[in-house]
């Protein structure tokens, strides 16, 4: 079940960060705009701005699918590197109690006694 939680996690951070696109967007052609820069140049900082703002969130989300595979096969190092990516994807999310509220839920899941069973008997 937790399994389907940090899908869900990987899901929302992917959604909010592209809800947060176009507002981010607008924010930053606005600002540009008032600078009085070319046209080409608004655009090169514009993408650069959204790579610095939004890249984050898509690598972590993208790090936490990467490690699912781990995690389901029963490597307790990928269920705490889950926790830490889930609390760092929570911190550069555009809306942090949203994904913070998804990661609790599954983070919670993953150290309950029966997932506990399940990683101590896949140890080797």
């Amino acid at each position: 079940m937790s399994v389907y939680l940090w899908l869900l996690v990987v899901v929302v951070e992917l959604v909010v960060t592209a809800i947060a696109f176009s507002d981010v967007r607008a924010e930053l052609t606005t600002e540009v705009a008032k600078r009085g820069v070319d046209q080409s140049t608004q655009d090169k900082i514009v993408l650069a701005g959204l790579g610095v703002l939004l890249g984050p969130a898509v690598l972590v989300a993208l790090a936490q699918l990467g490690v699912l595979l781990p995690f389901r096969a029963g490597r307790n190092w990928a269920r705490i590197l889950l926790v830490v990516l889930g609390v760092t994807g929570a911190l550069v999310s555009q809306m942090p109690l949203v994904v913070g509220a998804v990661v609790v839920g599954a983070g919670v899941l993953m150290f309950l006694p029966a997932s506990n069973a399940f990683f101590a008997g896949r140890r080797r």
